[in-house]
């Protein structure tokens, strides 16, 4: 009988102490910020067969004190708010913590996107100049895999125009 007495005894204790171990546990978990991620260059990298290929650069920056291990990059890239071009880029790249790293990814337009974007920018030119009358505007969503396996990730979604307005 004197184990029957001891088991209710140690279950009562462990539920009484669980919650209390689970939140302290919780409190010394640290709070990652979520990075933020901007367009910091795109240069055409080249042309094959029906699609043209991109190279953007990604500035990651991670504000948070510890680092951030990037495993992959999936994006796509809308002109106009028309579908324009899409990549990955795997890239292993560790964001220090409280710092900054470009992330090349690839991004490929099929060519039947490429002439919808280039019709779009000849109605946007101004008649006697040739010049473009307004700066096209465009739109990056995606995501970015964190860690060794890639099984957090963090969307995004950026706005601007190309080429950036001149002050």
């Amino acid at each position: 009988m004197l184990p029957m007495k001891i088991f209710p005894r140690s279950v009562l204790i462990l539920l009484f102490a669980l919650p209390f171990l689970v939140s302290c546990t919780a409190l010394h978990k640290k709070v990652a910020e979520a990075p933020s991620i901007s367009l910091a260059d795109m240069e055409l990298d080249g042309i094959k067969g029906l699609e043209t290929i991109f190279r953007l650069q990604l500035r990651v920056i991670n504000p948070s004190e510890e680092p951030l291990q990037i495993r992959s990059i999936h994006c796509i890239l809308k002109v106009q708010g028309k579908s324009f071009a899409k990549g990955i880029g795997i890239a292993q790249t560790t964001v220090p913590a409280s710092g900054t790293a470009t992330v090349p990814v690839l991004v490929y337009a099929s060519m039947v996107d490429l002439v919808g974007s280039v019709i779009d920018l000849l109605q946007h030119t101004a008649p006697l100049s040739g010049a473009p009358s307004k700066s096209l505007q465009y739109e990056l969503t995606g995501s970015i895999r964190l860690g060794e396996k890639g099984k957090e990730s963090i969307p995004f979604n950026l706005t601007g125009k190309l080429p950036p307005e001149q002050q």
